[in-house]
């Protein structure tokens, strides 16, 4: 290769192939289109190989161009990433993080995620770990001394993803369902879902219970939501998985929050995260052919490319430290 390869051409290059023209990729960078196609020669004349061919419509990609472009866009974004990252760790990690919960989700993880922003070992991103600074308490509900602060939103699922998506929060906590696979992910925690069943013994806990199989399940009609509900999701998935179908009941509430309140009127069965349920409901676990049961996993989701990206990540991670699963 010959010549100096330099950010300054990558990032010319990369927006010349997303907008199909040299003079739009120059009116980006506010620069003369001849300044843009000089520095794109020496990237090609550094690579050995044309990328760009010019033509009436416009601009398209050699061959040689189409092999090496997005390489090139991974190395851009990859390089926004890093320096969003340095951003946050460079401001010390100020201000508000806006961050969402669906209505399943136990309001005693949301207390520990809570505790992990205020509490008196709260998570410094600026320290990538928790520190606890002698004559600085902190105090749930009051924000820490490094200036973190924290709003709470709960919501169905579907309007939880357009949130984050649309920039009105900064992470969801969430069932895992596979939902915005290009941002960041972390499992907290899992919880055993479970059937709510008036024949249960009232006085046996859960585990005592003898469970109900992902077969049986299959034969009961299922009260389900419609709107953003993990469980819905998470039932079709385990009845999918055992190649049954779902035997939704006729009666569809509007979302999961509303759910236990049909338990016992004759409409169709309920089905809830064990830790949803209050104590003493009549429960059964539901257990697959393989003896395994079945479980609902939840997880944080935020934008990778946020600038605070590594707060929110060090978040996530403390959390699911202090998280324990109900097999754990």
């Amino acid at each position: 290769m010959n010549g100096r390869l330099s950010l300054e051409s990558l990032r010319y290059a990369d927006a010349v192939a997303d907008a199909g023209s040299f003079s739009s990729a120059a009116r980006r960078f506010n620069v003369t289109q001849p300044a843009l196609s000089s520095s794109i020669a020496k990237l090609e004349e550094y690579l050995g190989g044309r990328l760009f061919l010019r033509n009436p419509r416009g601009t398209s990609p050699t061959a040689f161009g189409n092999a090496v472009l997005p390489r090139i866009h991974q190395v851009i974004v990859d390089l926004e990433r890093v320096e969003s990252e340095a951003e946050a760790f460079a401001s010390a990690g100020h201000g508000t993080i806006r961050v969402g919960t669906a209505p399943q989700i136990e309001k005693a993880l949301v207390a520990r995620l809570r505790g992990i922003i205020y509490g008196p070992d709260a998570y410094d991103a600026g320290q990538g770990d928790t520190l606890d600074h002698p004559g600085h308490p902190r105090h749930p509900g009051h924000p820490n001394q490094h200036g973190r602060d924290a709003t709470l939103l709960e919501s169905e699922n579907d309007q939880l993803e357009e949130y984050l998506q649309v920039g009105m929060l900064d992470m969801i906590i969430v069932p895992a369902l596979g939902m915005l696979p290009s941002y960041s992910h972390r499992l907290i925690n899992s919880d055993y879902l479970v059937l709510v069943d008036e024949d249960a013994h009232p006085a046996l806990p859960p585990a005592e219970q003898p469970p109900v199989t992902v077969r049986d399940l299959a034969d009961r009609e299922l009260i389900l939501s419609r709107n953003g509900c993990g469980i819905t999701r998470t039932m079709q998935a385990l009845m999918d998985e055992a190649g049954l179908p779902l035997n939704q009941a006729e009666i569809e509430v509007a979302n999961c929050s509303t759910l236990f309140s049909w338990v016992g009127r004759g409409m169709g069965a309920v089905v809830l995260p064990e830790r949803n349920v209050a104590p003493g409901t009549p429960v059964r676990r539901i257990v697959r052919d393989d003896g395994t049961y079945a479980e609902m996993f939840n997880e944080m989701i935020w934008d990778p490319g946020s600038q605070d990206a590594v707060y929110l990540d060090g978040l996530a991670r403390a959390l699911a430290e202090s998280s324990a699963s109900p097999a754990s």
